[in-house]
Parts: C-alpha cells; structure tokens; sequence
C-alpha cells in the first residue's frame, strides 16, 4: 500500500489525465480482442487512426496537435482515444464485407460521405459555411472536399481522438468542428473582451454546446487548447456581461 501511495504520489498530471481518459496500445488491444500487431496493421493500411498522444523513453509527448512537449514521470506509450474500439470493429466489417485491400478505399469513402453530410446538417443547422455553400444554397464541391479531406488525414492522424470527446461518429466530429469554428469567427478566436448581454446569452449556449464536444485537453496542452481559449476563459466573461 505504501509503495502504490508513493507511485500515486510522484505520477504527473498528465499521467493521471492519459490513464483517465485514454488507453495505451496494450488495453486497447485488450478491448478490441485482438494483438497489438493487429493494431499496427489496421493503422498502416489506413483502417484505424494513429494514437492521439504517444510517450516516449526519454519523457517527451508527441500530441497530434501540439507536436512535443515534455512529459515526467508519465508512463511511456501510444495512448488511444476508448472511441476508437467502435473504429476497429467498423475496419473488420469492412474487410469481411470487402477484403483488406479494398476496405481501407470504402473506409474513406464512407468518411468523406458521412462529413460532407455532416458539413451540410452544420450549415443549416448551426453555422452558415461560406466556403461549401453558395449564397442561395447550393452546395460547392470543391470547398466541402477540401474540408472533408483535410478532416480524413486529421482522422488518421489521431486528431479527433485528442480534441474530441466521444469521436464515436463523424457526425459527432463534425459537430465539434464547426461549433468551434462558430465560437471562434464570434469572438475573435476567444479574445474579444466586450459583449451586450443579448450576445453574451447567445454565445452561452454555443459554448455549453461546444464544451459538451470537446475533449478536455491533457495538462501539457491545456494552456494553449481551444478549451481553454472558448469555453474556461470565455464563459466568465459571457456571463459577466449578462449580469450587467
């Protein structure tokens, strides 16, 4: 018991914040049933992200966004977002139905489908997407591709895994998305001081809509995540602003 109080005692809060949030590649093949090799492989043929964060020996984490940082005294490893297991399962669907080499081709192309369906619920729904759809509505190809592409290499890459809180769907990664480019174009990107209490009970309900879709960000990104900038340091201000 001392020894295991001691241990508790001397791990960082970012070690506390992947074992609380995320599994290492060992307990997410645990959770998939199957090896680690397995989990390899889906990931070089384009059939399972890449982990979100991963430690190394010598106590740095590389993020998928905010690239490396140092990390001691937190346990070296590749750490996956739990969402992802729904991921795996999909990939072996795929290959049953299709066969490896074709599956990870329908994998993106089910993606791409499901984002730009995603896209067009987000514009008329939440937020009006100047670059995918034309004044009167129709839709431009060529912007919701760009975004819909972008987004699948951030897929990949472990991206949403990291800044997502339940990326179980792409519509649940979309949503957060462009809440966050809503929040983002109303506030100057979260530095605009000043609001009316009209805008300020606006922009409330679109930072309780956008907190429920972001992930928490771990102790070495905090300072600099979307989190923090749009919803812990923005809501003080909102409400603040509908006290007046």
């Amino acid at each position: 018991m001392a020894n295991q109080t001691h241990q508790e005692l001397t791990m960082s809060a970012l070690d506390l914040y992947l074992k609380k949030h995320y599994l290492n590649k060992a307990q997410f093949a645990a959770a998939c049933l199957c090896s680690e090799a397995d989990i390899d492989a889906l990931i070089q043929a384009q059939l399972l992200a890449a982990p979100s964060y991963v430690v190394t020996d010598n106590a740095k984490i590389l993020s998928a966004v905010f690239g490396e940082m140092d990390a001691v005294n937190t346990s070296a490893g590749a750490y996956f977002h739990p969402a992802n297991v729904s991921w795996y399962m999909l990939a072996l669907q795929l290959i049953e139905e299709y066969d490896l080499n074709a599956a990870p081709a329908i994998l993106k192309e089910n993606f791409i489908r499901d984002f730009i369906d995603g896209l067009t619920d987000m514009h008329h729904s939440a937020w009006r997407l100047d670059d995918c759809f034309t004044a009167d509505d129709q839709p431009v190809v060529s912007g919701l591709m760009q975004r819909a592409e972008f987004s699948w290499q951030h897929f990949l890459l472990g991206t949403f895994g990291l800044c997502v809180a339940h990326p179980v769907s792409v519509s649940a990664i979309v949503r957060k998305e462009i809440l966050q480019e809503k929040l983002s174009h109303l506030t100057g990107n979260g530095n605009k001081e000043n609001f009316t209490s009209v805008e300020a009970k606006e922009l409330l309900s679109v930072v309780d809509a956008f907190a429920e879709t972001a992930m928490w960000f771990s102790p070495a990104e905090y300072p600099r995540c979307s989190r923090k900038r749009l919803v812990d340091d923005l809501r003080p201000r909102l409400l603040a602003a509908m006290a007046v």
